[in-house]
Order: structure tokens, then C-alpha cells, then sequence
């Protein structure tokens, strides 16, 4: 009997993460979008009901700011924010009659059509395909949690994502994003140097950042006066050292070891900051860290001006890498800024097609850190936050700060890798 049949190796069957992805790729499209949509967000909503109810208290103070903005007036209104920003809070309590509960409802509501919007616009810029990019912002926004859509930064996520997308098909619109979000959180304004490195991009986009930007800036001081345009420069210079903050680590860490030597308390600045030996110090070292990075944002700027054509791709890396030199040099940082990078990230992913094999790998490498950023931001708050506060003991303390460490670490790696690939991104073009 001839054994040739029995000779023949099977295939082995594959791993079940093999079979999962197989499944899911052959499920992709604009209905797994929005099953994966739904079912990510309600899943947000779950928590928020349950684990995360903490985090409904900013949406509550902004509440009460605009209840008493219309005895006290606009110029001493939410005067930590930026104008605009007043007007955009008053949406959920126009819609609502001034309902506490209602502006709730309406502010989370706002916030999630905002996601939505972008989940859309993704979708319809990859030629009405799912990829990569929808999955990781869908993923990240669910990991963030309910912090996503209980402040505002959501809005200049999106901004800057929409803002990258639009840079070389409408340039107009890419500048008038950036200087929508220049007047919601001032830092946008430093993207647009980049956008502005596609010579055939700079005048409408130029153009079109001034109208917005400038436009709401004579608009913000008609409405609010001198003082109340810059209020939020002169309330972010007096803060101090906030207990998540990359230069609050080291004395978090002390204060790990020896709980009575530093005091954790709510500051006149609506934030939880750091007392002690030591402060003054570390805050002049983020002033200094501050300055250097932005001579390293400069730097960017001046290399890709250098440059005879940046890629979409080194744009996308620049705006990211700015991003994130701004929170890890910055002496407050609040884990809703972690939203900030969402939308350029996604973007990188979606201009993968176009980007060399090595430079897609470190796309994607870049995106899973990310990802793990957002897990760890949700375990640092809400989860771990009272923890950290003290409230739960010696042994809280100990663990909270372990685990804003970690996650603190894992930031400034992530930053000094993605200003890293954007340098080299903009090499010159090698010679044929």
C-alpha cells in the first residue's frame, strides 16, 4: 500500500490570536465601525456608572462657573481657560435651561459627537475603509475611559488630528482647525510652524489660522477685556507642582517612603499639588525643561523647513513629538492631556501606505505605547487617585505612586523615542 498520502506534513492549525485577527479581518467595514463604536463607548458609560463616578466633578465646576457667569460676567468667569472655551461651556447649559443634572447629560453628550465625528472622518478618509487607525481610536478613547468625555480635551485631540489629515488635500481647513484650537488651549498654535512646511500650503493655511485664530483672539478681548485674554497665561505661571507631573515624581516617591515630610493637598488652582522640601527646586527645573524643550520643538520646525518636501508622515510626527515635549516638560499635567496625542496618532496610522517598512513598524510600535499610556493614565486617575491622595493608607500610597512612576517613565520614553523617528524622518533623501 503506497504511504505517499501519510507523508505529506499538515498544516498546523493556527494560534487562537491568528484565528481571532483572521476572523476580524474578514469582518472589517463600516458596520463592525459602528458595532465597534457603540459597544466601546457604552462600555465607557459602564465604568463611569460604577468605578469612575469620580470624575464628574469638573463638569459639575463648570457648571456652577457658568450658573455665576451671568451675575459676575464673562471677565471673571472660568478664567483659567482660554475665552472661548467659556462660550463652548455654555453649550450643554443653553440646551439644558440650567439643569445640573441636564448639563451633564448634555456636556457628555457633546463630547461623544465630537468622537464620533472623528471616528467618522477617519473612516471616510480611508476611502470609506476600516484600518488600523479607527481600532486604535477606538481602543484608546474606551482605555482613557470616561475622563474622555467629562472634560473638554477631546476637542483639541480632534483638532489637531483633523488638522493633520486636511495639511495637503485643504490646507485652509488644516489652518483653521489649528487656530480654533490655538483659542480653545493655546498650545495648537505650536503646530502650525509644521503645517506651514509644504510650500504650497503656506498661504491658504496661513490665511485661514489668522482669520480663526486671530479673528477669536479680537473677539475674546472685545468680549472679556485685556485681563481676561490673558488670564490663562498668567494662571498657568502660578501653579505649582501637580502630583502627576513628571517633575513631581522624585518627591511622590519620597513622599512614598516618608508620608510626613510632604503634604498632598487642593491648590487655589482647582489642582492637587505637591508641598515640601524640594518643590521649589524640581519647579525650576521644569522651568528650565520647559525652555529646552522648546528649543527642541524649534529645532523640529527648522529641520523640516530644511527639508526640500516633508512627508505627511514626518508633519504627523513633528505635531506629535510637540505634543508630547509640552506635557512631560510642563510642571502640571493632568491625565486628560493624554487625549491630546489621540488624534495625530491615529492619523500616523492611517498614513501608513505611504510610509518604508522600518518607519511603519516604528508607527506602530509608537501606537502601542500609547495605548499602554492610556491604560496606565486610567489606573493612575481615577482608579489609584484617592490612593494617591492618602486616603487609603500607607499601602496606597505605596501603590498609587508606584504605578504613576511606571507611567511616568513610560511617557518620557515615549517622548524622547517619537522626537527620535521624527528627526530622523526628515533626512535628506538619499542620493541616486
Amino acid at each position: 500500500m503506497s504511504t505517499e498520502s501519510s507523508s505529506v506534513p499538515r498544516p498546523a492549525p493556527a494560534s487562537l490570536p491568528r484565528r481571532v485577527t483572521s476572523w476580524y479581518d474578514r469582518h472589517r467595514g463600516g458596520r463592525a465601525v459602528v458595532v465597534g463604536w457603540v459597544a466601546s463607548r457604552v462600555l465607557i458609560l459602564v465604568f463611569l456608572a460604577t468605578v469612575d463616578r469620580i470624575v464628574v466633578g469638573d463638569v459639575f465646576y463648570y457648571w456652577r462657573k457658568i450658573e455665576a457667569m451671568f451675575d459676575v460676567g464673562l471677565a471673571k468667569t472660568l478664567n483659567e481657560y482660554p475665552t472661548p472655551v467659556a462660550w463652548i461651556l455654555w453649550l450643554p447649559h443653553a440646551v439644558t435651561g440650567g439643569s445640573r443634572i441636564g448639563y451633564l447629560i448634555a456636556f457628555i453628550a457633546l463630547m461623544m459627537a465630537l468622537d464620533a465625528a472623528f471616528t467618522f472622518v477617519l473612516w471616510r478618509a480611508n476611502g470609506r475603509r476600516h484600518d488600523t487607525s479607527i481600532d486604535f481610536w477606538l481602543i484608546f478613547v474606551m482605555l482613557v475611559g470616561p475622563l474622555s468625555y467629562l472634560r473638554f480635551d477631546i476637542l483639541p485631540a480632534v483638532l489637531a488630528g483633523g488638522a493633520l489629515l486636511a495639511a495637503r488635500r485643504r490646507p485652509w481647513v488644516a489652518g483653521a482647525l489649528t487656530g480654533l484650537g490655538a483659542a480653545v488651549k493655546l498650545w495648537p498654535a505650536l503646530l502650525m510652524p509644521v503645517l506651514l512646511t509644504h510650500k504650497p500650503a503656506r498661504r491658504p493655511a496661513g490665511i485661514a489660522f489668522v482669520v480663526v485664530g486671530f479673528g477669536l483672539a479680537l473677539v475674546s478681548l472685545l468680549a472679556g477685556g485685556w485681563s481676561r485674554l490673558v488670564s490663562p497665561l498668567t494662571w498657568q505661571s502660578g501653579r505649582g507642582l501637580q502630583i502627576e507631573s513628571i517633575w513631581a515624581t522624585p518627591l511622590m516617591v519620597a513622599r512614598a517612603l516618608q508620608p510626613d515630610r510632604w503634604i498632598v493637598d487642593m491648590s487655589r488652582f482647582q489642582a492637587y499639588e505637591i508641598f515640601g522640601p524640594g518643590v521649589s527646586a524640581l519647579q525650576r527645573v521644569s522651568d528650565l525643561a520647559t525652555v529646552l524643550g522648546l528649543g527642541m520643538i524649534i529645532a523640529l520646525w527648522v529641520r523640516s523647513f530644511h527639508h526640500p518636501q516633508p512627508s505627511a508622515t514626518a508633519v504627523g510626527l513633528i505635531i506629535l513629538a510637540t505634543v508630547a515635549i509640552m506635557i512631560v516638560t510642563n510642571k502640571t499635567l493632568s491625565p486628560q492631556y493624554l487625549l491630546w496625542m489621540g488624534g495625530p496618532m491615529a492619523v500616523l496610522l492611517q498614513l501608513r501606505p505611504e510610509q518604508p517598512p522600518e518607519l511603519r513598524r516604528q508607527t506602530n510600535r509608537l501606537a502601542w505605547q500609547l495605548v499602554a499610556l492610556a491604560l496606565l493614565t486610567h489606573l493612575v486617575y481615577p482608579l489609584f487617585y484617592d490612593s494617591l491622595l492618602g486616603r487609603h493608607g500607607t499601602a496606597g500610597i505605596i501603590a498609587s505612586t508606584v504605578v504613576v512612576t511606571v507611567r511616568n517613565v513610560a511617557l518620557v520614553a515615549f517622548t524622547i523615542e517619537v522626537c527620535r523617528i521624527a528627526w530622523r524622518s526628515l533626512r535628506p533623501a538619499p542620493l541616486v
